[in-house]
């Protein structure tokens, strides 16, 4: 039985739209190469061997571009009923997002829904999924399979699974190539799901 809902922010509840062009530029100058920066994060890690520093520095670097983006953010088709009707109905929420914290606040006072989230973990809190997912998930002190997340990449399903939580796929473009688990086009199509 499903007792709580853990969440993704970009992708899932909203829409950033987040200038990675100029982020891949900038970091390429601070790193001083000419490599892709693909998937962001990891190559971030991967390139940085271990300089907090310059960690620090490319996360700063993105979370400029991510205030920005912040300003203009789209709200996905029903996010808003859609965890209202939830909370209503005695799920615990959870929020995770590679975003900063900065933006995360920006964006959910914004929405007026930071009070409906009992916990709240951002990329300052850890840059890997996985990671976030279990903090979700310790802090609910439930069985991981209670527990079902919701995003919008074949990684959140990844890293939920690896968890032992019960993963859906927020992601039209997946709904006949994907099943591994289940898939949803919008927010909304989780109101048809069993969760007892």
């Amino acid at each position: 039985m499903i007792k709580a809902i853990i969440f993704d922010m970009d992708g899932t509840l909203i829409q950033l739209p987040i200038n990675y062009d100029a982020i891949f530029k900038k970091l390429q100058n601070l790193f001083e190469i000419e490599d892709e920066f693909k998937p962001l994060i990891p190559t971030i890690l991967e390139k940085s061997n271990g300089n907090v520093k310059l960690i620090q520095q490319s996360f700063d670097l993105i979370c400029e571009e991510e205030t920005q983006a912040a300003k203009k953010f789209k709200i996905m088709n029903n996010a808003i009923e859609v965890l209202n009707y939830f909370k209503n109905n005695n799920y615990s929420l959870s929020l995770v997002t590679m975003q900063c914290e900065s933006v995360e606040k920006s964006v959910l006072d914004k929405m007026q829904i930071s009070e409906l989230f009992s916990n709240i973990i951002t990329r300052d809190d850890s840059h890997e999924r996985s990671t976030q997912i279990k903090k979700c998930v310790n802090f609910l002190s439930l069985p991981s399979n209670h527990v079902m997340v919701v995003g919008d990449r074949i990684h959140d399903v990844k890293s939920a699974k690896q968890v032992g939580c019960i993963p859906i796929l927020c992601n039209k473009d997946k709904i006949n190539s994907f099943n591994e688990c289940v898939v949803i086009s919008e927010l909304s199509e989780l109101f048809k799901i069993n969760l007892s």
